[in-house]
Formats: structure tokens, sequence, C-alpha cells
């Protein structure tokens, strides 16, 4: 991991996947469960996305260029 950024979002995203996992986990399983568990999964969802997307557009066109003639 090149920085702190990097960290974050991989520790974020984590600990969202697994609390959206979860959230969802009570929506299918408990009888009568009303839709904030839904909510909350949709949210971590977008938040483990969100970091995603943080964590592999940081890391666009950051190799060193190789020349044909090397």
């Amino acid at each position: 991991m090149k920085s702190l950024k990097d960290a974050l979002a991989i520790i974020i995203g984590l600990v969202a996947l697994g609390f959206g996992i979860w959230r969802f986990y009570l929506f299918v399983t408990t009888a009568g469960s009303d839709s904030k568990d839904m909510w909350l999964a949709i949210a971590a969802a977008v938040v483990f996305f969100v970091c995603g997307l943080i964590y592999f557009l940081g890391h666009v066109n950051k190799e060193e260029e190789i020349h044909i003639t090397q």
C-alpha cells in the first residue's frame, strides 16, 4: 500500500462489505423485518463501491513508461 488513502479505502470498504452482508442476511432471514435493514445494506454496498473506486482510480497511470527501444 502506497498511501494512507489506500489503506483507509481498503479498511472502510471491507467493513462496509461485512456490515452490508450482515444487514442483508438479517433482512432475508428475519420474519417481518422492516425495510430499514435493506436500506442499510444498500447504503453499505454504495460505500463499498465508492471505496473501491477511490482505491482503483488512484492507481491509474502510476506505472513507469516503457519505451519500445529498451
